[in-house]
């Protein structure tokens, strides 16, 4: 019997390392725009600025995603960078792709850590 139940274990023990080493995929929503329509969407950096946002399109056919920069007051000296981050996300094309909005420290290297993921569904007007 333990000859048995020792494979088993092994095998969900692996299968539980398994997945925590996945990388988190942030949370999900679905969001529906026309082809030519343009939506905002608003993301928190997060912290003191040490931190960017980058926002891409796996299908840039259907999907096009552009930061939206604000100007800062005529008053001021320097930017102030730890706001919301506004990006835009336009219909192209009719179809689906999926965007996804990832945070990495400005001196980082690698993919980032993903903060939001969206399906975007293009539909004609």
């Amino acid at each position: 019997m333990v000859k048995r139940v020792w494979p088993l274990a092994l095998m969900i023990g692996l299968m539980a390392c398994a997945q925590t080493s996945q990388p988190s995929t942030g949370s999900q929503k679905t969001l529906r725009v026309s082809v030519g329509e343009i939506k905002d969407i608003t993301l928190s950096k997060g912290g003191n600025g040490s931190w960017e946002l980058i926002g891409a399109s796996d299908n840039q056919e259907v999907v096009e995603v552009s930061r939206r920069n604000l100007a800062p007051a005529v008053d001021t000296l320097k930017r102030d960078n730890t706001g919301p981050m506004i990006f835009q996300i336009k219909g192209v094309t009719s179809g689906t792709a999926n965007v996804v909005f990832t945070r990495k420290a400005i001196d980082g290297t690698g993919n980032g850590e993903v903060v939001r993921t969206y399906v975007v569904q293009v539909t004609a007007k």
